[in-house]
């Protein structure tokens, strides 16, 4: 082994080459994250509802977490506005260079001065009290009320800048009337004036700028030139020069801002960062040297926003973490080891040996030949750097000596190194695990297993080596060995780390164990799922786990979980990573992050309120109110929300609940900021809402909105209740009208019964007119005169006559109706035997319309008779001779039948006349039958008139009597 180490190979130290380490927080620019509405931005601001508040070249933006919203004013004079500033109650103001002042207020911009004529054109400051906005100017300082906008002139004199803390403001302002090269800071508190420094310059002095903190004031300028700096002591109003840091001799000062115990000076050439201590600015650091950086704002969760003249605005989540870009080397880094406090070594793909303190290089060593270089290990007490190549090659370095030995392929493509004393190591690789006795020099090898090997440890006086096929424990003095399982199985272990006496084991299939007294056991760590375990490394009590999502650092005494991630600015898996002193070190093949370990380094996130931007009723923007009370079709239901911040879509997770419908709550997918409800049925819903970010520990709650979908009118109580009146009125109606149908079928029963009755009465009255005394005396002293004159053959015929009209009467008289032509035939017969009484001295005719059917329509039983029995009896039997009588029926208009009785008489009052005074003879027929046409008409609804006239010759005198009977077909 003595030849090994004589045998130097011949190495180049590059301490010459300078890589250019750009150190930065890391940041994400607004430009890849969102739509960037401009790159010339002048403030940032964050207000009470965690709105950022951006004054740009274009205009005022205000941003939400998702998008940017405008705010412009129709007045508004040029679209740039500036001096971003919130007032007690939360009002964003802010001002242009034409004096325009405007302020926030019910979402929109509102001009509320204009100052043009008291500005001249310059952009003026302007502080904001409880009832004036005070505005510093070139013509002097100005109080406007808010009320009333009455303007007060306060100061009379050139004012070039101003700062405000509370209520107090200074101003740096110069004489008008008086030489401009004599200067004065001011103090005001209301309209009280105190001056603090009087500056008599020969030179002229550039871009006066005054600034306000908790314990000192700050004026900076620049004069011939140089940035000089004043501090003002607010206590006793007296007033210092101070060196100015030869940083920023010749910056152009934007800003200076104050964040913890630091100043930062806002420069074109980025953010000079310095402590202020025993009057002396004492520099730190320099951030984004390229970047014209105009102001900063920190927000609720600890973010800060840069914004710039011409980059945008950029956003570093975590100060405590930077990132150094290896710009200057072309090869890749393949691994790395820690050496003592606070330095490290990184090497190359291509045989480079990268030293560094901190972030700073120190040095660059190349080893002879382009080689992989795939494991480092740092024997802390020889002070040794054992180089191991992805090849049959390695190399050991004194790191005091720069020396570097070649050690042929003793430690060649190693996969782990584990000092189990001062004098042992182990080695493994891809085929074997080695125990090397003394292994810097002629070196004892033991081969403790025949498997490739993936990581190991040494833990109270016991070795630990994870293999391909398990993960065995090696008695170190016998080097026999206990495979540990868990249930039985062998593990896969892909990285071993120790805390104090417990092992942790990163598995393949069984998550994060430890073992810990003799037993293997399933870790309590609460780690998300899935997730990917890539390296375990310990820090005394603290085990930090690098993931696929992030880096988790985990207190094994109280149990405490914090975790880096996106949010933080770590958007890469984490492979790699050391732990230095002060600071892990994640390594990466083009660059490596430094992480700060202090209290800073792990964020509280936060969430911001959530706020419920719009609701939705049937696809239709709604005024946002906490209770709706909706028609039933009005069902379908929209909720837009937002939780403002920094990428908030990405980073703050919801969900919600219906009261009525949900038991538990109900995840919103990332990136979703609405929730729809397409068709509720009626009944009342409270929807409640909750967001939180993804790293913050307890949610917020949006305040419930409430719904009543009212039921549509078939589901109302007193729907049911009309529908229930309705059936039971229904079924009380038909009821009653069955019984009214009843009671009206048996009073029509009834009235038939009496109708028929009556008619039969009638009928009985027809049929004794028609066979009264007269008639039958006359007809039976007909018949006798016939059989006593021996005219038997006349009798006979005679007799038979009159039976068949009295067999008609009695067979008719049974009937309501019968066809016209047995009515006309009883009448015939009737006629025939009436004109043996008159001697045959009655000439009587029938004439029937030949349109008429006789044997289809009817007519009342026997209706005729009567009228043609009054013709004879009181209009033709005084007569003496030419008695005629005419009977005519036929068919008029409407289908109606007409029946004509007509003689040639002496005419009804002539016929009054020749009664006797004592007759008391009725015209029981017509009688009867003008009651048979009342009761056609009104119970049988027969329209049947009759109408009697009288008829008179030329001469006027009686002719007859015409009767005309009308009734209708049918």
């Amino acid at each position: 082994m003595q030849l090994i180490f004589k045998n130097i190979l011949f190495v180049i130290p590059l301490f010459l080459l300078e890589l250019v380490a750009a150190q930065n927080p890391v940041f994400k620019h607004m430009a890849d994250v969102s739509n960037l509405p401009d790159v010339e931005f002048y403030d940032v601001l964050e207000d009470h509802e965690n709105y950022i508040w951006l004054a740009a070249n274009k205009g005022l933006y205000r941003y939400d977490g998702k998008t940017y919203q405008r705010f412009s004013h129709p007045n508004q004079k040029g679209n740039s506005l500036f001096q971003l500033s919130l007032d007690s109650n939360g009002i964003l103001w802010c001002n242009n260079i034409s004096g325009q002042l405007f302020y926030i207020k019910n979402n929109k911009l509102n001009l509320f001065f204009d100052a043009s004529h008291l500005v001249k054109g310059q952009l003026s400051p302007f502080a904001i009290s409880e009832n004036n906005i005070r505005l510093f100017t070139t013509t002097g300082i100005y109080d406007i009320h808010r009320t009333t906008k009455k303007t007060t002139k306060i100061f009379n004199g050139f004012c070039f800048s101003s700062a405000n803390y509370a209520s107090t403001n200074y101003a740096f302002t110069t004489d008008i009337e008086s030489d401009t090269k004599r200067h004065q800071v001011y103090k005001l508190e209301g309209t009280k004036t105190i001056p603090i420094l009087e500056i008599k310059n020969s030179k002229l002095i550039q871009s006066p700028l005054l600034f306000a903190f908790k314990n000192a004031i700050f004026l900076t300028y620049k004069s011939d030139s140089e940035n000089i700096i004043y501090f003002i002591n607010k206590a006793n109003n007296t007033a210092k020069k101070l060196a100015t840091p030869k940083q920023i001799k010749e910056e152009t000062i934007y800003n200076l801002l104050s964040f913890g115990d630091t100043y930062w000076f806002l420069t074109t050439s980025g953010i000079f960062v310095y402590d202020f201590k025993n009057g002396a600015f004492i520099f730190k650091e320099q951030l984004f040297q390229t970047e014209s950086i105009t102001d900063v704002e920190l927000d609720f969760n600890n973010n800060y926003w840069f914004t710039t003249l011409d980059h945008g605005v950029f956003v570093s989540p975590n100060l405590n973490i930077r990132r150094i870009e290896l710009e200057a080397i072309k090869s890749k880094v393949t691994t790395s080891c820690a050496l003592s406090n606070n330095q490290f070594v990184l090497a190359t793909n291509d045989g480079k040996l990268l030293f560094y303190n901190h972030s700073n290089h120190i040095k660059t060593l190349q080893l002879p030949g382009k080689k992989i270089i795939g494991n480092l290990f740092h024997d802390i007490e020889k002070q040794l750097l054992i180089i191991s190549i992805n090849a049959s090659e390695s190399f050991v370095m004194d790191l005091k000596t720069n020396k570097i030995i070649d050690a042929k392929n003793k430690f060649a493509v190693a996969k782990t190194f584990s000092k189990i004393n001062k004098n042992t190591l182990f080695y493994g690789n891809y085929k074997e695990g080695i125990v090397y006795k003394n292994p810097f020099s002629l070196s004892e090898k033991k081969v403790i297993s025949s498997n490739r090997v993936k990581a190991s440890i040494v833990n109270n006086n016991k070795l630990f080596v994870s293999y391909i096929n398990g993960v065995f424990k090696y008695d170190l003095n016998t080097y026999t060995a206990l495979e540990l399982k868990l249930n039985q199985n062998s593990l896969i272990v892909d990285a071993i780390a120790k805390t104090e006496n417990t092992i942790w084991m990163s598995t393949q299939h069984n998550g994060l164990l430890k073992f810990e007294n003799n037993t293997l056991s399933k870790s309590v760590i609460s780690l998300p799922k899935p997730l990917e375990i890539n390296t375990l490394k310990s820090d005394s009590v603290f085990l930090w786990v690098s993931t696929n999502k992030g880096l988790y650092r985990y207190h094994t005494k109280d149990h405490n979980l914090k975790f880096l991630s996106d949010q933080d600015g770590l958007n890469t898996t984490i492979n790699d990573f050391l732990i230095l002193k002060d600071f892990i070190v994640l390594i990466f093949p083009k660059a490596f992050y430094i992480l700060q370990k202090n209290k800073g380094l792990f964020k509280a996130f936060k969430t911001s309120k959530i706020k419920i931007e719009a609701v939705s009723i049937n696809d239709l923007d709604t005024l946002l109110q906490a209770n709706y009370k909706l028609p039933y079709n009005l069902n379908k239901i929209g909720v837009s929300f937002n939780s403002n911040g920094f990428q908030s879509n990405q980073h703050v997770k919801y969900q919600y609940r219906v009261k009525q419908i949900d038991t538990s709550w109900k995840n919103i997918p990332l990136h979703t900021h609405f929730v729809n409800f397409n068709s509720l049925s009626s009944g009342t819903y409270t929807f409640e809402l909750k967001a939180k970010n993804i790293s913050a520990k307890t949610p917020v709650f949006a305040t419930p909105i409430t719904f009543i979908i009212t039921k549509p009118f078939w589901e109302t109580y007193w729907f049911y209740g009309l529908v229930l009146t309705s059936i039971i009125g229904v079924f009380w109606l038909y009821f009653r009208w069955r019984l009214q149908q009843k009671e009206a079928q048996r009073i029509a029963e009834i009235d038939k019964i009496l109708i028929d009755k009556k008619i039969t009465n009638l009928r009985l009255e027809n049929l004794r007119s028609q066979m009264n005394p007269h008639f039958i005396f006359n007809a039976l002293n007909s018949i006798q005169d016939y059989i006593i004159s021996n005219e038997k053959e006349l009798a006979s015929s005679y007799l038979v006559k009159f039976s068949r009209l009295i067999r008609i009467y009695l067979d008719y008289s049974q009937q309501n109706e019968i066809t016209l032509a047995e009515e006309l035939n009883a009448l015939k017969l009737y006629l025939e035997l009436e004109k043996v009484r008159f001697e045959d001295e009655l000439e009587y005719q029938i004439s029937i319309d030949n349109l008429l059917n006789t044997n289809q329509i009817k007519v009342p039983s026997l209706f005729i008779q009567p009228y043609v029995e009054n013709a004879l009896k009181h209009g033709l039997l005084h007569k003496l001779n030419d008695r005629k009588l005419h009977i005519e029926a036929k068919i008029i208009q409407q289908n109606k039948l007409q029946i004509t009785v007509e003689d040639n008489g002496i005419g009804r009052a002539h016929s009054e006349k020749l009664k006797r005074p004592n007759q008391q003879h009725k015209p029981f027929a017509t009688k009867a039958n003008k009651e048979r046409v009342h009761l056609y008409k009104n119970k049988l609804k027969r329209d049947i008139t009759i109408t009697t006239n009288d008829l008179y010759d030329k001469n006027n005198e009686a002719a007859g009597t015409k009767v005309v009977i009308t009734m209708p077909i049918h």
